[in-house]
């Protein structure tokens, strides 16, 4: 039986390292088992605003909670089914209450604005959630390397702008898509790193970046990665990234393949 590996950082921008200030991403990811003892992985990564007060906590708490409250969904007796109705618009006023109850005085739900890209997967299906930018990339059993966006990054109504879940309109904006075929690997990224692996002329993944990454990861062994999460925290603090963009940057990886076959 296939079982998932995944590992996942978040690393603060160069211009955050500069100001002294903390990382505005979070990632988080889980292993759980649904009512019919399948393996299902739960994944998510948020970006804080920039222009917003809490935006660490922001993106933290999204995280935190998505992949929380997906897994007691499960713990429950959930179906993945039912996420994909009724369970997000739920979800978003429980984190903005949430929001609300860690206010100052005067405050606005708004000093938490952030993103947020998940992904909960089966062994026939995958649920994919967007809401903001960052974009999620998977690639499906029996095609070897072939990675495909299947979220692209959302602009708002003004250029370089995008979509929050503290904004009273988000369960109208965000993306909820169940797919109905087998998924062997995933990868969730934030804004940070979407101009670096993103094809914009034809809306599609730079393959050879993720490619060798993939194909480290999937010798290792069964479960979280700490070896891959740590890798990846380097790597994305590296020169080869910073010299390119100052922003934040987050990269999630799962895949439940050993070692790819080009035979197959």
């Amino acid at each position: 039986m296939l079982m998932w590996k995944y590992g996942f950082a978040s690393v603060a921008g160069t211009s955050h390292q500069k100001a002294r200030l903390p990382c505005q991403d979070a990632s988080r990811a889980e292993l759980v088992l649904d009512s019919t003892g399948q393996e299902i992985l739960i994944a998510a990564v948020s970006d804080g605003a920039g222009s917003a007060a809490q935006a660490q906590l922001g993106s933290v708490m999204a995280a935190e909670f998505f992949v929380a409250k997906v897994k007691t969904h499960f713990d429950s007796g959930g179906s993945l089914e039912q996420l994909a109705d009724g369970f997000l618009e739920n979800w978003i006023a429980a984190f903005q209450q949430t929001a609300k109850s860690w206010l100052g005085d005067g405050g606005t739900i708004q000093e938490f604005a952030c993103t947020l890209l998940a992904a909960v997967v089966s062994n026939e299906q995958a649920l994919y959630i967007h809401l903001g930018d960052g974009a999620i990339v998977e690639a499906r059993q029996n095609e070897p390397n072939q990675f495909r966006c299947v979220s692209w990054p959302q602009q708002g109504e003004y250029a370089n702008t995008t979509h929050f879940l503290t904004d009273a309109d988000a369960a109208e904006k965000i993306l909820v898509e169940l797919k109905s075929y087998a998924v062997d690997e995933v990868a969730l990224f934030t804004d940070g790193l979407q101009n670096l692996v993103l094809d914009y002329r034809n809306q599609s993944a730079h393959s050879p970046f993720f490619a060798p990454l993939f194909g480290w990861l999937r010798p290792r062994p069964n479960g979280f990665s700490q070896e891959l999460s740590d890798s990846l925290a380097g790597y994305l603090n590296s020169e080869k990234f910073n010299a390119r963009t100052d922003d934040d940057k987050t990269l999630l990886l799962a895949t439940r393949q050993s070692v790819r076959n080009p035979e197959r």
